[in-house]
């Protein structure tokens, strides 16, 4: 395993994990809505074959998105939680171009982050393998023995 990688590809996640969120919570509302709503026209029908009808199909499906989504979001926040603890670890400046290269390819984010820090390219650089350093010990723990 490449820590510097897996370290990257994390961070990179980061904003699409913290927008699933807020968007599973909204899906989730969904479902329920759709789980508490009458369908009387189709909750009488007869069930063919020892099987279900329309409605106990449609509400069995509802509950099988509905558990799934919730251990994604469970797992999602888990692994939001760690990602805050590793960025929690750096300094303003350290955590500021590590999400500007999580958020942009490495051309672009140096470009950023030279008019926002003043730094130099090879600067830039030493802070950011530095930090992903630091963000990868904070969060995994020792890395070698």
């Amino acid at each position: 395993m490449n820590w510097k990688q897996e370290a990257k590809n994390e961070l990179r996640m980061y904003g699409n994990l913290r927008a699933s969120i807020d968007n599973t919570a909204e899906r989730l509302a969904w479902i329920e809505s759709e789980m508490t709503s009458v369908k009387s026209a189709s909750a009488g029908t007869t069930p063919v074959q020892g099987g279900g009808n329309k409605y106990e199909d449609r509400i069995l499906d509802l509950i099988v998105q509905k558990q799934r989504l919730q251990l994604t979001r469970s797992a999602n926040e888990i692994r939001l939680g760690l990602i805050d603890k590793g960025l929690a670890a750096l300094t303003d400046t350290e955590r500021q171009i590590v999400i500007t290269f999580a958020e942009n390819r490495s051309g672009v984010a140096v470009e950023i982050l030279r008019d926002r820090t003043g730094y130099e390219q090879a600067q830039i650089y030493r802070i950011y393998n530095e930090a992903l350093y630091r963000y990868t010990i904070a969060e995994y723990g020792i890395p070698e023995f």
